[in-house]
């Protein structure tokens, strides 16, 4: 009885290890992140480093990306809304983009806010 309950919850292990594997983004690595604060972050940063030779502008666009996390039931989170360079540009009719921004505001790691703000011509 000892060795049948054993082999079951090995394979009980087994199964929940497997399936966190198959999520969609569970060792995903985003190639930039924000810096992670416990109760409140705010941060607003350049994206682009190099302003050697870069104009200022005045014309810009902004894109923003929100998201809740289910902290009760299943821990997952909901994101909504497209944040990048593309979407910014297009939303504010750049023909070329210069240097851009971002905004990162989270709230007890429950609440987030992303926004992409491209500046150009």
């Amino acid at each position: 009885m000892r060795e049948y309950l054993g082999v079951r919850m090995r394979s009980v292990l087994c199964l929940v290890l497997f399936s966190t594997l198959l999520t969609g983004c569970a060792f995903y690595l985003a190639p930039f992140q924000p810096p992670q604060g416990g109760i409140l972050t705010n941060v607003k940063a350049p994206l682009s480093v190099n302003f050697d030779s870069t104009p200022v502008c005045s014309t810009y666009g902004d894109a923003s990306t929100f998201y809740v996390r289910d902290i009760l039931l299943t821990g997952q989170t909901i994101a909504w809304g497209r944040c990048d360079i593309e979407t910014a540009a297009k939303n504010g009719n750049l023909a070329t983009v210069e240097y851009a921004d971002y905004e990162y505001l989270q709230v007890l790691g429950i609440f987030g806010l992303m926004k992409v703000t491209a500046y150009g011509k």
